[in-house]
């Protein structure tokens, strides 16, 4: 059977779920993705003085680098309106071409809440990473090479106060992340940036993270 006829059988037992566009819509914040990539990332190399060093290859993350356009909502109550969202929360699904003992495809995800987003801003970037350690083992192999942590979908839903301010699936059905029983999910697997050996990296380019 074929990954994307895989993820059409899984998301056929999703209908009686309720779905991203059922969904209660937000008033606060509105999300337009414009591009996501997801994409293998070296450990980055610094140099410091006065200390010593230590030998070391770099390794393989899996970067997730979400662009989207916000729109900010009337705030009842706000009585001098803000171009500032204050928090929005990102679910993330990564599916690997890997499949567990019982044969079902595998998923990565993670909820990240990024902070003070200015909707003034032409794009925003949302950032998340899986390290090679956590990839080594999803995979059942420490010398896993770029192409075998390459996503065969990505799906992305952000919600403010669990209402939806916007979606983005990649590489599959509208629908299959919602039918966890038919995937080997994996949870709490994608880190933010600042928790990561790239958090000293790209200046203002990505959001902030609550933690």
């Amino acid at each position: 059977m074929t990954l994307i006829r895989c993820l059409a059988v899984a998301a056929l037992g999703a209908v009686i779920l309720p779905t991203a566009h059922a969904q209660e819509k937000s008033l606060e914040a509105q999300v337009d993705f414009k591009r996501v990539e997801a994409k293998d990332q070296n450990t980055p190399q610094f140099q410091a003085p006065n200390v010593k060093d230590k030998r070391w290859n770099p390794k393989i993350w899996l970067e997730i680098d979400a662009g989207f356009g916000l729109k900010k909502g009337r705030v009842k109550g706000e009585p001098n309106p803000s171009p500032i969202v204050d928090a929005l929360d990102f679910k993330y699904y990564v599916l690997l071409n890997k499949r567990d003992a019982q044969g079902k495809l595998t998923v990565l995800t993670a909820s990240i809440t990024y902070i003070n987003l200015n909707d003034e801003e032409r794009e925003l970037h949302a950032m998340a990473f899986v390290s090679p350690a956590a990839l080594g083992k999803v995979l059942a192999n420490p010398k896993f090479t770029a192409p075998e942590i390459t996503p065969q979908a990505v799906a992305i839903v952000v919600t403010k106060g669990g209402a939806l301010c916007g979606f983005y699936n990649q590489g599959g059905p509208n629908g299959w992340w919602e039918k966890a029983d038919n995937f080997n999910v994996i949870d709490g697997v994608l880190l933010p940036k600042n928790k990561t050996p790239f958090a000293p990296l790209w200046g203002d380019y990505d959001l902030e993270t609550s933690k």
